[in-house]
């Protein structure tokens, strides 16, 4: 009688069931253990497992004893001591080495403070003395000012027709009824959009000062302010569009309203039209990146226009006959410069051969005396020319050779449209190489974003524009801003200001000072 062979795919099944099912009993063991550990040693917001003996933890302080704080303090001494001479020993390398002391400036407030010897000094008399100066900062204060108009009366109204009651006119103000004086508007925009302090900052920095002020009362102060300041704000406008030269850029900022999505942004963009020959600047903020912002700005601009690559512009202006547009060297550049370690070869010829022209304009910009106009002409025609035209044929003839979507295949195919143009420059002294003025004007922007994270709505996002402008004028012209803003605010509500708007713009209000 023979026995049937045993099943052993039967019998493999069986024992991977009992397998998986002996590794899923190991795994609820596991979780119990952690979950029992957990509660025993670790902290809960509520209820803790029960000491095994009630108060014996009590029977040990867990706090520092007073052994351990006396400890401390000899150890405080010794370092504060150690540093002080430290200190001192600094003093004397300045001193050996020559290196002279800041000096505070002379307009400054003095307070003196005359520290004489300890004991009696009735047989002693001063014979000179030794000053030493330290700067003192005096925090930051609010007050309040009280406008007190009196009621002047007639003493005999029956035998007169003058009126019979006087009353000065209330002063006039940037906020009519409002609560905040001019210098406290000045203060929260430079707080905001110089210092990047976004409101519920300054809100904290008012309490520790002792004065609470509601976030809806900082928010609608500061655009109220902005709002005051549009006519300025226009006024700079039609001056930068008067200019026959223009950089244009752009940088981004998250706007909240979003077709009243919630919890959703929109991302916007401001958009900076800078005019280098008279160093002025204004941003115009637009919903998106097309064409319809600069198309509505520009709709009556003629004269030369520089950008960076980006298609909208060139779009834009292909076929404007009254617009002469060149692009960015220093973008065509930073292409080739990424570029360099998938095809060192190329790209380090292409940095090298774009670094030549910028070594022209270092030595055109550093020459004693200044060159003028046809001067600078004149060295890039001969100079820089030459260069633009062999580095466009070398992009001719190596773009043929390179896969387009390789890192130098890009670089080529971004740089090869926009060469011919870039010969623009060279025709006028004061055409740049490159748009690094404007974006240097947009770069406030990029740090402030990183604070205030967006703007609530479209017209705040405007409103942004706008202070950026003014204060990306006053910075061109080293003018401090928050006294330019508390001066020109004043003097636009006063009704005996007898100068033009035009005049206090931070360019020419600066001559005026």
């Amino acid at each position: 009688m023979t026995t049937a062979e045993p099943d052993y795919k039967l019998l493999y099944e069986q024992a991977q069931q009992k397998l998986e099912q002996t590794e899923q009993k190991l795994r609820l063991a596991l979780l119990d253990a952690n979950e029992l550990r957990r509660k025993l040693f670790g902290i809960r917001s509520d209820n803790r497992v029960k000491k095994h003996l009630e108060g014996q933890l009590d029977l040990f302080p867990l706090g520092a004893t007073f052994e351990d704080i006396q400890n401390s303090e000899e150890l405080t001494v010794k370092e504060t001591k150690n540093l002080d001479q430290e200190q001192d020993n600094q003093g004397e390398k300045r001193l050996k080495a020559g290196r002279s002391r800041m000096v505070l400036p002379g307009d400054l407030e003095r307070e003196e403070i005359i520290i004489d010897p300890q004991g009696d000094l009735t047989d002693y008399k001063v014979i000179g003395q030794e000053v030493t100066e330290i700067l003192v900062m005096v925090p930051a204060c609010f007050r309040v000012q009280r406008i007190i108009r009196r009621k002047w009366a007639l003493k005999d109204p029956v035998n007169s027709d003058a009126k019979g009651v006087l009353i000065a006119p209330i002063p006039s103000r940037t906020i009519k009824r409002g609560l905040f004086d001019e210098s406290v508007l000045a203060h929260l925009l430079t707080g905001k959009f110089v210092d990047h302090l976004p409101l519920y900052r300054q809100k904290q920095i008012f309490e520790r000062i002792g004065m609470k002020i509601p976030p809806s009362t900082l928010t609608d102060n500061t655009n109220a302010a902005c709002k005051s300041l549009e006519p300025i704000y226009n006024a700079l406008k039609r001056e930068v569009l008067a200019n026959l030269y223009l950089q244009i850029d752009e940088t981004s900022i998250q706007v909240l309203e979003n077709s009243g999505k919630k919890g959703s942004s929109h991302k916007g963009y401001l958009l900076a039209y800078h005019a280098p020959a008279d160093g002025l600047v204004f941003f115009d903020y637009c919903p998106g990146r097309n064409k319809t912002g600069p198309e509505r700005i520009l709709k009556d601009f003629s004269g030369v226009i520089q950008t960076d690559g980006y298609n909208v512009y060139q779009s834009l202006f292909e076929k404007n006959q009254s617009i002469y547009h060149y692009f960015c060297m220093s973008h065509i550049r930073r292409r080739f410069d990424e570029a360099v370690k998938y095809d060192s070869e190329r790209a380090s010829w292409a940095v090298a051969t774009i670094g030549q022209l910028y070594g022209i304009e270092k030595e055109i910009r550093e020459h004693t005396p200044l060159l003028s106009e046809g001067e600078i002409v004149e060295r890039r025609m001969t100079q820089s020319l030459p260069i633009l035209t062999q580095l466009y044929e070398w992009m001719q003839g190596e773009y043929p050779k390179v896969l387009p979507q390789s890192p130098i295949g890009k670089a080529i195919g971004y740089a090869l449209p926009l060469m011919e143009s870039m010969r623009l420059y060279a025709l006028h002294g004061d055409l740049q190489i490159d748009n690094n003025l404007v974006e240097n004007a947009i770069r406030p922007i990029a740090l402030g974003r990183r604070n205030f994270l967006f703007a609530g709505t479209h017209d705040t996002a405007q409103n942004a524009a706008m202070i950026y402008s003014l204060f990306a004028t006053c910075k061109k012209h080293g003018v401090n801003p928050q006294d330019w803003l508390l001066d020109i605010l004043r003097k636009m509500n006063d009704p005996n200001y007898d100068g033009k708007f035009s005049d206090l713009l931070p360019n020419r209000w600066k001559l005026n000072q």
